[in-house]
């Protein structure tokens, strides 16, 4: 078998693409939840990272081997490689010590400012896809929504935090997901899903297994609660990659990155009623703004 598929994918309905923008915005929302709670807890943000990309991709390979069992390739292991060190690798070391200075839901609301780099992305590796004026003013709308919170000094944490070093370190992973994105748009339509997805994941877990040794990291003993939210951070994490996988193949960049503007809307309300995270004027005036260009942002694709 092949793993190379036809490049004119049919493209999705309206209904296909909304499914898969809500499955990847509520998995990856969720997620940073789950994430956040464990931190609170006391566990090691390295023994953490290091046991969920080698738990996902364990998954993704025995899944590969079993039911895939395609000829190994080197081309897919170099695009993938590229791609999985930004989308997989360097956003999940950045989230996870952004989440331990700003809080979930906020860290989910900097997500929302990807879109504003990914077209400046697009400009450079991707000329072929256009960016209209509408799409300008959109990004431009959510990115004064982001400002807003670093001016303001808004954490999401109840007088705590560090929006400076936490909005920093989520700001390198927000350009690690924009570069992602096109990335995967460049590569990932000519592959399977889980080929795609599989052939991420050797790398990054050889790079997180090697930081959890050379900084001395001990295993960690987890409660049952602690193990359930683990594997529940593993499902949110499969179902989002996949969701936007498949989407990504179909449908432009740009489109794609409204999953970044939904996103919050699950962080923040998880992170108010499980974490008891802050809820405020700020927020809701930077909520505002976002929203604003996640509706130019959507009407400019659909119209087209």
């Amino acid at each position: 078998m092949n793993s190379t598929e036809k490049n004119n994918l049919e493209k999705p309905t309206l209904i296909q693409t909304i499914g898969a923008v809500l499955v990847a915005a509520f998995m990856w929302g969720s997620g940073n939840v789950l994430s956040r709670s464990l931190l609170i807890e006391g566990v090691n943000e390295i023994f953490l990272v290091t046991l969920r990309v080698t738990l996902i991709g364990s998954i993704l390979f025995l899944n590969y081997f079993l039911f895939i069992r395609e000829k190994f390739q080197m081309r897919i292991l170099k695009e993938a490689t590229i791609t999985g060190t930004f989308s997989v690798f360097s956003v999940s070391w950045f989230f996870i010590y952004a989440l331990q200075y700003i809080s979930s839901g906020l860290v989910t609301l900097l997500i929302s400012s990807a879109p504003v780099f990914t077209a400046l992305w697009l400009k450079i590796l991707l000329k072929e896809e256009k960016i209209s004026r509408v799409r300008y003013i959109a990004i431009i709308v959510g990115f004064i929504g982001i400002l807003y919170l670093f001016i303001t000094g808004e954490t999401g944490l109840l007088n705590d935090g560090d929006i400076l070093l936490g909005g920093t370190l989520a700001f390198f992973g927000v350009q690690c997901i924009a570069l992602a994105t096109v990335l995967n748009r460049k590569y990932a339509p000519k592959y399977k899903v889980a080929t795609w997805l599989t052939y991420q994941y050797p790398l990054v877990i050889i790079l997180s297994i090697a930081a959890y040794i050379i900084f001395d990291i001990e295993p960690q003993s987890l409660s049952t609660s602690q193990i359930i939210r683990i594997g529940a951070l593993v499902i949110s994490n499969l179902s989002a990659f996949t969701a936007f996988t498949w989407l990504i193949r179909r449908v432009s960049a740009l489109q794609v990155a409204s999953v970044d503007y939904l996103v919050p809307i699950v962080g923040v309300t998880a992170g108010v009623v499980f974490l008891n995270e802050a809820f405020n004027s700020n927020i809701v005036i930077a909520s505002i703004f976002i929203f604003f260009s996640l509706l130019l942002n959507t009407k400019e694709e659909f119209s087209e």
